[in-house]
């Protein structure tokens, strides 16, 4: 007897196997080709869990949910417009010397990083300064004159007066742009990589058309979730057969507690974050820094990596001050990013779902890559949804999805 039995399956399950990879292959093209769509959506229903419980503490008081949801928006959107208003002028100053004084500052750093060259710094930003600080003094010093002596210029920022047998140099000052020209150029290569950008970030801002109506889509969404949560939640109930119900209505309701308090935790550290940063900035004395400190804390909705991309511009602005004072900044930005990760975040989140930081990196990457912003901005809050998901199967669900998978293989062997 061979003791390799074949195995025969029915063509009925073929069949259906075929007919369910052929679903899956169609359903993830459709999320390709609309992941945008269906990522608003996701963020819509996120904002819809807090006003949901908004509006039944609302509800609570005798306020309907229609109208308990609209006073909820519209003392939002009063406390945004504002607080816009008021900080307008300053911030509208304040956010042109930004405009103005950050290129300066990429320049300062470039040229502070071409004077260290021969150093650790320049081996890392400017592998190609010592080449360029060469032919920019050649072209600029070269002598006309064959017989005249061979003149070395130094990396002094002044060149001195240098007599020779047919001519004298006088002494003269370097302009900026040579001071430039002499670093490792690098507001030119952040400017490319920003452009090699442009079909990600860029793409989503550059529209404000787009803008208006994706806020104006995830608005509804929140709203209409927020006035009837149990329609939602009964119509997923739905999909899913009868006995499995009730342990799917839990852990809707895990995922939809979950879900909150990260949206509820992200926000307040947001305020937190944002109040803090621009107090710290403007006890140092760096320019420009309310809308520094606001885009701190917008940038802080996006976990780990808008705080390393709020923090760039920041200590920029101080390098043009003193590179002393943008090392003052940096290690500011660390302490604030210390004390939120490790005091702020686990006290508003006791119960919430533990995120490890490598995997927040990971999902973040990936996303970033697949689907451009958007796939960052909601990274995160996807990830712990899923998380929350995976911990509703525990042991016992488990072994019994073992147990009917052990039954469903033993009863096809048998039909064969």
């Amino acid at each position: 007897m061979d003791p390799r039995q074949s195995i025969r399956l029915p063509t009925r399950d073929v069949v259906r196997v075929l007919a369910l990879i052929f679903a899956f292959y169609v359903s993830v093209r459709l999320l390709w080709i609309a992941h945008p769509v269906v990522f608003l959506f996701f963020l819509g229903v996120l904002f819809g869990l807090p006003l949901a419980q908004g509006a039944d503490l609302l509800k609570k008081r005798g306020i309907p949910r229609g109208i308990g949801v609209a006073l909820i928006l519209t003392l939002f959107l009063g406390l945004l417009t504002a607080g816009g208003v008021g900080m307008a002028p300053i911030l509208r100053a304040q956010s042109k010397e930004l405009q103005e004084r950050l290129p300066e500052a990429m320049d300062k750093i470039d040229a502070w990083l071409g004077h260290r060259a021969n150093g650790v710094l320049g081996i890392l930003f400017n592998a190609e300064s010592s080449d360029t600080l060469h032919t920019a003094g050649s072209q600029r010093f070269a002598p006309n004159d064959s017989s005249l002596a061979p003149i070395i210029v130094t990396d002094s920022t002044d060149v001195d007066t240098i007599t020779t047998p047919s001519a004298v140099i006088t002494r003269k000052t370097q302009t900026r742009a040579d001071t430039v020209a002499a670093g490792g150029n690098l507001r030119r290569e952040i400017t490319k990589q920003m452009s090699g950008a442009q079909h990600s970030f860029l793409r989503v801002l550059t529209s404000t058309f787009t803008v208006s109506g994706a806020f104006m889509l995830v608005l509804f969404i929140a709203a209409y979730i927020g006035v009837d949560p149990a329609l939602y939640h009964g119509g997923l109930l739905e999909l899913f057969p009868v006995r499995q119900r009730p342990r799917t209505a839990v852990a809707l309701a895990n995922l939809a507690t979950t879900l909150r308090r990260w949206l509820v935790t992200q926000l307040i550290a947001m305020v937190v974050i944002g109040g803090v940063t621009t107090v710290f900035l403007f006890a140092v004395h760096v320019k420009a820094a309310l809308p520094l400190g606001i885009l701190a804390g917008v940038l802080k909705f996006i976990p780990i990596v808008g705080s390393i991309f709020a923090a760039i511009p920041a200590i920029a602005m101080a390098f043009v001050d003193s590179p002393h004072k943008a090392l003052v900044i940096a290690v500011g930005y660390l302490v604030i990013q210390f004390v939120e990760n490790h005091l702020l975040v686990p006290i508003l989140m006791k119960h919430g779902v533990n995120i490890p930081p490598a995997l927040t990196l990971g999902i973040q990457a990936l996303m970033a890559l697949l689907f451009g912003f958007l796939g960052l901005l909601v990274a995160v809050p996807l990830l712990a949804a899923i998380l929350t998901i995976v911990r509703a199967l525990n042991a016992q669900d488990m072994r019994e999805i073992s147990a009917e998978a052990d039954k469903a293989v033993a009863a096809s062997g048998g039909r064969g």
